[in-house]
């Protein structure tokens, strides 16, 4: 009932609607004294419902279990929101760097302002890009865009939320253009929401979170949940994942209701190893 009532809602008033409840919040935050000034306000927050920072130490943790990441390393972040996954590392990458874009302007302003002062060796950038889900009005679309580093340039690149929000050739544009980044040796963190037989049919229990009931232009690769809104919530089959990539470890998720690791799928990617 809870995830057809999720997808009944159009995506324009779930995002009203969470505003309006996140800006209440923030004002019983400060009149009650405890909100945190080193965290963004609630009704900044667009990365998702979940608290803001447990997650961000859940995948720091995440970062160096599974993904290596070492203090030294030169990490960038593709789609660096509003500084969930940067906060936990300032502390970590005392002798490292970080790079992190977004396409969403008050996200990366929020994150110039409050992280990279106290933290010079982080940085971050606003992309303009096209999505329909969190950049409607932008024109460039994400297969056009090279990202603004130079080749070999990072250790570990980490994208979380991010594949679940682009569309086909976008997402083989940007696995090209990570790779294309990354330095020999290098890893890639990112999530997925990846199916199989198995899961097609978890997916339509109750006991799972989403369900990708939609086959993106009749592809048999590629589905997402929302009928009018793709990248609002999109999958990939393990096939053709397997397919984009080499040197790749998948760690399950939660969401289709099985024991997991975290809430979206991991995937490990070494492509230069």
């Amino acid at each position: 009932m809870k995830k057809a009532l999720r997808y009944a809602l159009p995506v324009p008033l779930k995002k009203i609607l969470k505003t309006t409840v996140y800006t209440i919040l923030d004002i019983k935050d400060t009149l009650t004294g405890v909100r945190d000034k080193a965290y963004p306000p609630r009704r900044l927050n667009f990365v998702g419902s979940a608290d803001f920072k447990a997650v961000g130490d859940e995948f720091a943790g995440l970062f160096t279990n599974l993904g290596e990441l070492k203090p030294t390393d030169r990490v960038l972040d593709i789609g660096s929101g509003i500084g969930r996954m940067a906060l936990p590392l300032t502390g970590f990458l005392k002798n490292g760097r970080y790079e992190g874009f977004d396409i969403d302007a008050r996200g990366v302003q929020w994150c110039q302002q409050h992280i990279t002062p106290n933290h010079p060796q982080f940085e971050f950038q606003y992309v303009d890009l096209y999505n329909k889900y969190y950049n409607p009005k932008a024109t460039v679309q994400p297969a056009e865009f090279k990202f603004p580093y130079a080749d070999n340039s990072f250790d570990f690149i980490f994208a979380t939320s991010v594949f679940t929000h682009l569309l086909p050739d976008d997402t083989t544009h940007y696995l090209a253009e990570i790779e294309r980044v990354l330095a020999p040796k290098g890893r890639v963190f990112s999530t997925w929401f990846v199916l199989n037989e198995d899961r097609k049919k978890r997916m339509k229990t109750e006991s799972a979170s989403a369900n990708f009931a939609h086959a993106y232009k009749e592809t048999d690769f590629c589905f997402y949940s929302h009928a009018n809104n793709p990248e609002a919530e999109m999958a990939y089959t393990q096939k053709w994942l397997k397919s984009q990539l080499k040197n790749y470890e998948l760690h399950t998720g939660t969401w289709c209701g099985v024991d997991g690791v975290s809430y979206q799928d991991i995937v490990i990617w070494r492509p230069k190893k």
